[in-house]
């Protein structure tokens, strides 16, 4: 079972406020409804199609208390996905008219069928009405990533309007959705953790964001120590390869009979570098008489370094006489 199953399921068991159901009927309807003449009677019906068996039963239920006329529920086979089923819910557009002009979908004109581009005011005037149409708008076509991976929440809507009434309604919230077009969709969607958390929380999912915080607090920590590992593996190496370096000059000196004409203070910490190749900075100047400290060290095995650049360079011109 997929997170973004597990969060429609939480979603459709909730039980909206009296004041609510309007709402999340309008977003279900919104997201996933269609109209369609049905075979057989050529009689045209509003059809809400879904995937999800608790989706398709909170339709049901929605349309059984605001419809006086029969509410049907059909399974179908999924064209699209294999093993899968679609669950279609219709009721009669004729008898579900006055409804749809109530939820702001439908206009008012009586001779044809003319759809609103604007979710109506009345309906989402109330805080916990906007949290229910939020609450509709994912059980008819939002999803959501395994929060292991990478965080991606998103609402797939049928035109321009839609995605930016919805995103507006996100946007309310204090969240950042943006919207984007895919295909022949407009797309409503977050990529934030924050956002995607407290979305989660504002349309009632507290289980599924339990989960997702525990998730992304575990995902997080171990980040962190990767970070920690890839920080302290790099200066590991930057600490070998300085190591490598101060050795390969100590005994350039020692090859050139030049060692001994350094001053005593560089050629006890040579002498030590040469000893202890795998100690740190710090822990050579432990061993040190007087003890020096990590700066003191560096000094002087930087030292060490420029007297041997300087007789290179020096080198290098003679041969090139």
């Amino acid at each position: 079972m997929s997170f973004s199953y597990e969060v429609k399921e939480e979603l459709a068991r909730i039980a909206s406020n009296t004041c609510c159901q309007k709402a999340e009927l309008a977003s279900l309807i919104r997201m996933a409804g269609s109209i369609k003449i049905a075979g057989g009677t050529g009689k045209a019906m509003l059809q809400i199609q879904t995937e999800h068996a608790s989706t398709a039963r909170k339709a049901f239920k929605l349309l059984k208390k605001h419809v006086k006329s029969p509410v049907e529920v059909v399974i179908r086979k999924n064209n699209f996905l294999k093993n899968h089923s679609l669950y279609v819910v219709s009721v009669n557009l004729e008898e579900s008219r006055n409804l749809l002009k109530e939820l702001g979908i439908l206009s008012n004109d009586e001779d044809r069928v003319r759809f609103k581009d604007s979710v109506n005011p009345k309906i989402v005037k109330k805080r916990c009405c906007r949290r229910a149409y939020l609450r509709g708008a994912f059980l008819g076509s939002g999803s959501i990533s395994d929060p292991k991976g990478p965080y991606h929440m998103e609402f797939v809507t049928t035109g321009k309007w839609q995605a930016g009434a919805l995103s507006r309604l996100i946007n309310s919230f204090g969240l950042n959705s943006k919207v984007m077009e895919r295909k022949n969709n407009h797309m409503v969607y977050l990529k934030d953790g924050n956002n995607i958390a407290d979305l989660l929380g504002i349309m009632g999912a507290s289980d599924s964001l339990l989960k997702f915080e525990e998730i992304r607090v575990i995902k997080e920590m171990r980040n962190s120590v990767n970070r920690m590992v890839n920080c302290e593996t790099a200066n590991l190496n930057k600490t070998i390869d300085a190591a490598v370096r101060q050795i390969e000059c100590i005994n350039f000196l020692k090859q050139h009979n030049l060692f001994d004409d350094l001053p005593a203070n560089l050629k006890q910490v040579a002498e030590l570098r040469l000893e202890y190749p795998d100690l740190s900075l710090k822990e050579l100047g432990q061993m040190t008489s007087p003890v020096l400290g990590k700066s003191g060290i560096s000094y002087r095995l930087k030292r060490i370094e420029s007297i041997v650049e300087n007789l290179q360079s020096m080198k290098g011109e003679e041969n090139h006489v």
